[in-house]
């Protein structure tokens, strides 16, 4: 992801890079869309947590707030937080609220190839 800002583990994308870049991703790609609000940094925090453990199988990011109204819109997310799961390019799942290391655990796995 050639344009994308990187913080800690967590890559920050844009829009062109979600329908450009992410469909050359060999790892899965985890994308919080989330506005930075008092919350912001906690859910920053478990998804470097969550990296930690599944380095090896994906690319973690989150949308930069900018292009959250649109991407909501092209993608029909209804609230945020959203976490959503790209792998090849094509949303496989996605979860909404905030989130614990646990059930973002949980939701990672039961996404994930268990190859």
């Amino acid at each position: 992801m050639s344009s994308s800002r990187k913080t800690t583990s967590i890559f920050s994308i844009g829009l062109e890079n979600v329908e450009r870049d992410l469909p050359e991703e060999d790892k899965a790609v985890p994308l919080l869309c989330m506005y930075r609000d008092t919350e912001f940094q906690r859910q920053i925090e478990i998804i470097e947590a969550l990296h930690k453990i599944y380095a090896a199988k994906l690319k973690a990011c989150v949308l930069e707030e900018e292009f959250i109204e649109v991407f909501m819109e092209r993608y029909s997310i209804k609230g945020t937080p959203t976490f959503l799961i790209f792998i090849g390019g094509r949303e496989k799942n996605r979860m909404l609220g905030q989130a614990s290391l646990e059930s973002l655990r949980d939701f990672l796995s039961e996404t994930l190839p268990s190859n």
